[in-house]
Parts: structure tokens; C-alpha cells; sequence
């Protein structure tokens, strides 16, 4: 999900028109890069023919595909109709080749997942009923957006993860001996994983629907931190979550759900905080930024009324109500750089 929406300007026919037509755009790209289109451009200008045996897809199809992803820039075209060669576009080779240590493609699994399109599809039945159509939503331990997402992350995770490392990088080191780290809600684990990369002496735990947990034990295994780590498997307001720690992280946690129960979630990390610890909360916020800055809490604002009965990313006075409401101390405020995400770090009241 992208961080900042275009500069605004003023409506026109054109940016309406633009607007309408956004979703073709993404379902081109989406369909090249699971083809693995670049991949098949990775050496150099070719003709659809040879794309489409690369891609195993008839020819005609990929000619066509390929002339649409020139039209939206992702490609280049050269020659006549029916004999043009293609080559990838500046940036291209970089970015959505899978080869490329910097590939981006998989942000595709998450930013354009099936299961938001579908709910963007029924966005208008969804507004008109106030709250989610789906049976099973997005509170559900088996709603497997959540197992995509955590296999894939977005380009947010690792930042704000650093972040977290950096704000109580002092704090962790007057820790000499071991760092007990909660991750509730976990996922992925790599706000845990990350923070205990930095600081040796930390020792995770992290908390998740045992469907979900799979991303977090390959991460632990492939960062080296798999002894270091431990895995509950549970349900992050009910389960028995033992403790004490020195530090509980709640990222992306509490914008899926109503402001009683984060202030639930919130009462849970404080019983189990060791003296001297700390509760984080990380994600976005709304009403700081302004709307072009917040075009990502808005969106996901927007996925939590289709997905969840009650689930909205909250504006920062919202975040110290929970804090204040579950009993600790007023939390210092940390802004991420270049994210409109914040860091939410208190201790017990």
C-alpha cells in the first residue's frame, strides 16, 4: 500500500478519467509480474513470440499484454505492429526482475491481493451497510490475507521496525543481561526479530493464530535467531501470554479493532511488563499529516471497514486515549522518517 497519494491538483475530466481507469493499470502490472514478463526482457530487446514461450502463453495474448505495459511505461517498444521488440523500461531491470536483489515485485501479493479486490468490488454495498459483508472477517484466525501478508510484508515494515530499534536503542543497552520481547499479534515477527538483531541480549516471544505463525518461524530460522525465539500460537486477547517482559510491541495491531478493545489489548501488555518496561504501539495515525501524506492510513481506514466490524487507524489523540485508558504513562510520540507512521512508547502508570 503506497504511503503518499500524487500531489493534488485540480480536478478535471482527465483526473477523473485517470482515476476510473487506475485499476486496469494495476491489473496489467499485476498479471506481468506473475507471468514474469521482465524476467523474459531481463537480457535484452525480444519479440512477443519469444515472450510468450519464456511465459508459457500463447503469442497473440502477450503481444497484447506487452503493448498495453508500453503504454503505461513499463516497457519500450520498437519496430512496426506485428514485428515490434520490447525492452524494459528505466528502472525496470531493477526492480521487477526477480533476479534483482532490490526485485519489488512481490509487493503485488499484498498491495494488489485478491481478497482487496474483491472488497473494493462490493465497496458500494459495504459503505451503504456501514461495516463488513464478509462472514468470516478480517478478526477470523484463518483469513489468509494475513499469512500473504505476513510472508511478504510491505515496504513500511522494515522501516518502522528500525525505528523501533533506534528510539530505545538506550534504553535496551542499560539491559545488560537478557531482553525479554513480547511481539503480540506477531505475523511476520520482524519488529521482534529486527529489535533482537540489534540487541543481542533480547529474547523473543511472539503471539499469533497458529495459522499465522508460519512467516514467523522462517524468518526467525533465516536471520540465525531461532533460539532466541519462541512461538505461541493463540489468540492475542485471550491467551495465557506468561511473561513478565521488558518490552510488548503491538505493530499494525490496534487499527483492527474498536477503541475498547485496544484499550483490552493495551491492559493485557501492561499486566505482564516487568518494572522498568515498555509498551510499544506502531502504525499509522490520522489527522497530523494531512491527506496526500496519509493516503496509506486512509486506504487501510478503508480495507478495515470492509474486512472488520469496527477496525479504523486512529488519529494520535485516539492512541494516547488507549494508553492513558489501559493504565500507562503518557506515551512519548516518535514519528517514523519519510512514513506517516508513528511510534507510541510508555511504561506502567
Amino acid at each position: 500500500m503506497a504511503a503518499v497519494a500524487p500531489a493534488p491538483g485540480p480536478i478535471t475530466r482527465q483526473t477523473i478519467l485517470e482515476t476510473l481507469l487506475a485499476f486496469k493499470r494495476t491489473s496489467v502490472l499485476r498479471t506481468a509480474i506473475e507471468l514474469r514478463v521482465f524476467d523474459a526482457l531481463a537480457d535484452g530487446p525480444r519479440d512477443a513470440a519469444y515472450v510468450s514461450k519464456a511465459v508459457g502463453a500463447p503469442a497473440r495474448a502477450v503481444r497484447v499484454l506487452l503493448t498495453t505495459l508500453a503504454a503505461i511505461g513499463y516497457v519500450t517498444e520498437h519496430g512496426v505492429p506485428e514485428h515490434e521488440e520490447f525492452a524494459l523500461a528505466d528502472g525496470a531491470g531493477r526492480f521487477l526482475v526477480t533476479t534483482s536483489p532490490e526485485y519489488a515485485g512481490d509487493a503485488t501479493v499484498v498491495a494488489a491481493s485478491q481478497a482487496e479486490w474483491e472488497s473494493m468490488g462490493a465497496l458500494t454495498e459495504i459503505v451503504r451497510a456501514g461495516t463488513t459483508l464478509l462472514d468470516e472477517d478480517a478478526s477470523s484466525p484463518h483469513f489468509t490475507y494475513w499469512q500473504d501478508f505476513n510472508a511478504h510484508g510491505t515496504f513500511a515494515t522494515r522501516p518502522v521496525a528500525a525505528a523501533l530499534a533506534e528510539v530505545l536503542g538506550d534504553w535496551a543497552a542499560e539491559k545488560r543481561d537478557t531482553l525479554r520481547l513480547l511481539d503480540l499479534g506477531c505475523g511476520h515477527a520482524l519488529s521482534g526479530l529486527l529489535f533482537a538483531q540489534a540487541f543481542p541480549q533480547t529474547r523473543v516471544v511472539g503471539l499469533d493464530w497458529p495459522d499465522m505463525l508460519t512467516a514467523a518461524r522462517e524468518n526467525a530460522a533465516a536471520m540465525g535467531l531461532a533460539e532466541r525465539t519462541a512461538l505461541i500460537a493463540g489468540d492475542a486477547f485471550s491467551t495465557d501470554l506468561e511473561g513478565p517482559y521488558d518490552l510488548v510491541v503491538l505493530a499494525n495491531l490496534l487499527p483492527q479493532y474498536t477503541e475498547q478493545d485496544g484499550i483490552r489489548l493495551l491492559r493485557r501488555a501492561r499486566e505482564v511488563l516487568a518494572p522498568g518496561g515498555r509498551v510499544v504501539a506502531a502504525g499509522f495515525t490520522v489527522g497530523d499529516f494531512g491527506p496526500a501524506r496519509e493516503f496509506g492510513g486512509r486506504m487501510l481506514s478503508l480495507l478495515l471497514l470492509a474486512w472488520t466490524r469496527g477496525g479504523e487507524v486512529p488519529a494520535t489523540e485516539g492512541c494516547l486515549r488507549m494508553f492513558r485508558a489501559a493504565g500507562l504513562t503518557e506515551p512519548e510520540v516518535h514519528d517514523v522518517p519519510n512514513l506517516p507512521t508513528r511510534l507510541f512508547v510508555a511504561a506502567r502508570a
